[in-house]
C-alpha cells in the first residue's frame, strides 16, 4: 500500500469443546452450604463450538483534513452438545431436578461499515464531521431439546451426587429460524466554539427488519421498525488539567433470540430502547501523568432483557428499568517505575415499569458497590530491568441473585490478584495468578438453582516475542 493507504487483515479460528456447569444450588436462599467445585451436571456430556471471524479494513487519508474507512467482518459459528441442568430444588433442601438439554445452533453475520472523517471551518468555528453507513445482516438458526423435569426428574443428591443414572427421553422441542438485517446511517460534528468551550450534536437512523419461525407448531412472525437516535454534548474546559461536561443520547437496539417460554408460540422480542444523561469532570495532574475522573449518570431503558423469574434458563423483556448513579477512575504513571489504574462505581438499578417483574425490584446481578485497583512496579535501570511486579483486588457488594426480588442475594466478595513479568530484548515473559487466596465467591446468578461460581486459584504463564 502507500503512506495514506492501509489494509489491515485480521482472521481467526476457535474450536472449544466444554462441559455445560450452571453452578451450584442456594439452599433457603442461602449459599456456602455446597462447595464451589460440586458439579450438578454430567460428567462426559460435551459441549462443542466453533468460531471463524474474517475482518477487513482499509483506511485512506485523501489529504491532512479528510479520511475514509472501510471495514467489513464475517463471523460464522456453531454449538453443538448435550448438558445437565439444574432447575429446582425440591422440599428436602437437598435434591436438585435437572432436565436434559441437546443444543444444535448455528449463525453466520456480515458486517460493513463506511465512515469518512474531515475537518473544517466556518467563520471562526472548527468542525470535525463524521459520516457513516453500516449494514449487518444475521441468520441465527436454533434447534433445543429438552426433557420434562416435572415427568423425568433427573434428580441428584447435592450433597453425594449419583451420576450415570438413565437418560430421560427428549420430549420438548424448540426449532427456531431468525434472520436479521440492522442498517444505519449516522452523522456526527464536533464544534470548536471557542478556546474552552465544544460541542457535540449526532443522530443515527437504523431500520431494523427480523424475520422468525418457530418450526414446532409451525407458527412465524415479522418485524420492521425505524428509529432515530440524536445525542448531544458539551465540554467547558477553564484549565488546560481541567474538563467538565454533559451529554444526552439515545439509543436503539434489536434484540436478537426470542420469548421461549411460550413454546411453539414463541415471539420475537421488542428491540431496546434508551435515554440517558451523564454529568462529569476529568482533571490531569502531575503534567498529565495522572488522569482523574468523575461522572453521574442516568439512563432509562425499555425491553430490557432479564433472566424469566418463572422459566429457569429463558429471558423476558422487562418493561422498563433504570440505572442510575456516579462513577470514579485513575489512572497514571506516578513516577517511572509506577503506574495505577482503578475505579468504583455506585449503581442503583431497579425496575420501572413490568407486567411481570415487581416494581423497584433491583436488577439481577448488579451490585450497588464495585470497584477495582491495580498497582504495577516495573525496574527502569540495573541488572532488574524490565522486571515488573504488580498486584490488585476486584470488589462488588450483594446483589440480587433472582429478578423476582425474593430476598435471594449474592454476598459480597473481595479477590485478590498478582503479576510478574520479565522483558528482555524482544521477549517478555509473565506469569498471572487470578484469586490468590483462593477465595470462594459468586459472580452472577439466573435464579436459586443457578450460581455461578468465581474462578479458584488460576495461575498462568505466558510468553511473547516480536520480531
Amino acid at each position: 500500500m502507500t503512506p495514506d493507504t492501509k489494509l489491515t487483515v485480521e482472521a481467526s479460528v476457535t474450536r472449544n469443546n466444554v462441559i455445560v456447569d450452571r453452578g451450584v444450588v442456594a439452599v433457603n436462599k442461602q449459599l456456602g452450604f455446597v462447595p464451589i467445585s460440586r458439579f450438578l451436571g454430567e460428567p462426559g456430556q460435551a459441549t462443542r463450538q466453533t468460531n471463524e471471524v474474517l475482518q477487513v479494513r482499509l483506511d485512506h487519508r485523501f489529504d491532512a483534513d479528510w479520511q475514509m474507512r472501510l471495514a467489513a467482518q464475517f463471523n460464522t459459528g456453531t454449538l453443538n452438545g448435550e448438558s445437565a441442568e439444574g432447575r429446582g430444588l425440591r422440599p428436602d433442601n437437598r435434591t436438585v431436578i435437572r432436565d436434559r438439554n441437546f443444543r444444535d445452533y448455528s449463525y453466520d453475520s456480515a458486517i460493513g461499515q463506511a465512515e469518512i472523517i474531515g475537518k473544517f471551518t466556518t467563520g471562526d468555528v472548527g468542525h470535525t464531521v463524521l459520516l457513516g453507513f453500516d449494514r449487518e445482516d444475521f441468520d441465527n438458526r436454533q434447534l433445543y431439546l429438552r426433557s420434562n423435569f416435572n415427568t423425568f426428574p433427573y434428580a441428584l443428591d447435592i450433597y453425594s451426587p449419583r451420576y450415570g443414572q438413565p437418560l430421560p427421553p427428549l420430549t420438548r422441542a424448540s426449532n427456531t429460524l431468525e434472520s436479521v438485517t440492522d442498517t444505519g446511517f449516522y452523522a456526527q460534528d464536533l464544534i470548536d466554539l471557542a478556546p474552552q468551550w465544544k460541542a457535540l450534536a449526532g443522530v443515527r437512523f437504523d431500520l431494523f427488519e427480523r424475520s422468525f419461525k418457530q418450526r414446532v407448531g409451525n407458527t412465524s412472525g415479522e418485524q420492521t421498525r425505524a428509529a432515530a437516535s440524536p445525542r448531544a454534548g458539551l465540554v467547558y474546559q477553564p484549565l488546560p488539567e481541567l474538563a467538565l461536561y454533559a451529554n444526552v443520547s439515545t439509543s436503539f437496539r434489536p434484540n436478537i433470540g426470542t420469548d421461549a417460554s411460550l413454546g411453539a408460540q414463541s415471539r420475537p422480542f421488542e428491540p431496546e430502547t434508551g435515554l440517558g444523561y451523564e454529568a462529569g469532570v476529568k482533571v490531569e495532574l502531575y503534567g498529565g501523568a495522572l488522569l482523574l475522573t468523575g461522572a453521574a449518570f442516568r439512563i432509562d431503558r425499555q425491553n430490557v432483557l432479564t433472566a424469566d423469574p418463572n422459566n429457569s434458563g429463558f429471558q423476558i423483556a422487562a418493561g422498563g428499568v433504570r440505572s442510575q448513579g456516579f462513577e470514579f477512575s485513575a489512572a497514571g504513571q506516578l513516577t517511572p517505575e509506577l503506574r495505577i489504574i482503578g475505579g468504583y462505581a455506585f449503581t442503583d438499578a431497579f425496575i420501572t415499569k413490568d407486567n411481570v417483574l415487581p416494581l423497584g425490584a433491583p436488577l439481577l446481578n448488579i451490585p450497588e458497590h464495585s470497584g477495582t485497583m491495580l498497582a504495577v512496579y516495573e525496574v527502569q535501570a540495573g541488572p532488574l530491568r524490565g522486571l515488573g511486579i504488580g498486584g490488585g483486588v476486584r470488589a462488588a457488594g450483594e446483589r440480587a441473585g433472582d429478578a423476582s426480588n425474593s430476598g435471594f442475594k449474592l454476598p459480597t466478595y473481595v479477590v485478590a490478584d498478582a503479576l510478574a513479568y520479565y522483558k528482555y530484548e524482544n521477549f517478555r515473559f509473565g506469569i498471572n495468578v487470578e484469586n490468590v487466596f483462593d477465595t470462594a465467591y459468586y459472580v452472577g446468578s439466573v435464579s436459586q438453582f443457578r450460581v455461578d461460581t468465581g474462578s479458584p486459584r488460576r495461575i498462568t504463564g505466558s510468553l511473547l516475542a516480536r520480531f
